[in-house]
């Protein structure tokens, strides 16, 4: 029984195969051409085996839309292709004929890239459907948010002074009664501001 809202190409094509008296292969595309459609024999043999693992052409889908009776945005969903939007000459605005060769060069590199890019992610998109989804993405033993292995943390706060040091401050408080100037004040845990001068400021 053939299926009347097919969800996937193979059973768009045999729908479009059911419709036409069960022809197949070349006998399909001829039936095609006689419409003024495009469909490869061999391209509609491997989709109704299930071995076509290609992306589909627009002339291949179109064709079998209209073989099939099937919409052509549904086919194209079927297909896992995004449907295209209305030409794009038709909606270039006024004056776009007046662009110099070097306008006209840039902008067709830029159509021509944003096409390549749009064929690469189909082509991975299909990839990805392919391998094993259930496949878990690899894990790090950082938590979110740490630090690289290469990259140092800085220590929290700076070392205790050295021994030498606190030799000297002991020193200084001993032979004049007074610690000296720049010791720190055991009252506050602050240094004192003064640097010795006799000048007023």
């Amino acid at each position: 029984m053939t299926n009347s809202n097919p969800q996937t190409l193979r059973e768009v094509a045999q729908l479009a195969s059911d419709r036409n008296g069960g022809a197949r292969g070349r006998e399909l595309g001829r039936i095609a051409e006689k419409q003024g459609l495009t469909l490869s024999y061999t391209t509609v043999d491997r989709i109704l085996t299930g071995k076509y693992l290609s992306r589909p052409g627009h002339k291949t889908l179109e064709a079998l839309a209209a073989l099939s009776g099937v919409p052509l945005e549904d086919v194209y969903r079927a297909a896992g292709v995004p449907v295209p939007l209305a030409p794009l000459a038709e909606q270039l605005p006024d004056g776009a004929d007046t662009l110099s060769p070097e306008q006209r060069m840039v902008v067709l590199g830029a159509i021509r890239q944003f096409a390549e890019l749009n064929r690469a992610l189909a082509e991975a998109r299909q990839k990805a459907g392919e391998g094993d989804a259930e496949q878990p993405a690899p894990k790090t033993s950082e938590p979110s948010g740490s630090a690289p292995d290469n990259v140092r943390r800085l220590p929290a706060r700076p070392p205790a002074p050295a021994a030498e040091n606190e030799e000297l401050l002991q020193a200084g408080r001993t032979s004049k009664g007074n610690p000296p100037a720049n010791a720190p004040d055991e009252s506050t845990g602050e240094e004192s501001q003064d640097d010795g001068g006799s000048e007023p400021r």
